[in-house]
């Protein structure tokens, strides 16, 4: 009924932050290649985590 008193699992929480990275990611490519990339590596560390938990709402 009410979504703010539900808490998200561990793995809900890592994708919408890999999610969060992966945009912020791409907005900064056309100004700061570095910091881009350094967000980019930050998102792939999340994207294996996932796949170790074995997360099913990820594309592989």
């Amino acid at each position: 009924m009410f979504k703010i008193f539900e808490t998200k699992s561990t793995e809900e929480c890592l994708c919408d932050k890999y999610t969060h990275l992966m945009h912020k990611s791409y907005k900064l490519a056309l100004t700061d290649k570095e910091e881009s990339d350094r967000l980019n590596e930050r998102a792939k560390k999340i994207l294996e985590e996932l796949r170790r938990m074995k997360y099913d709402k990820i594309d592989y």
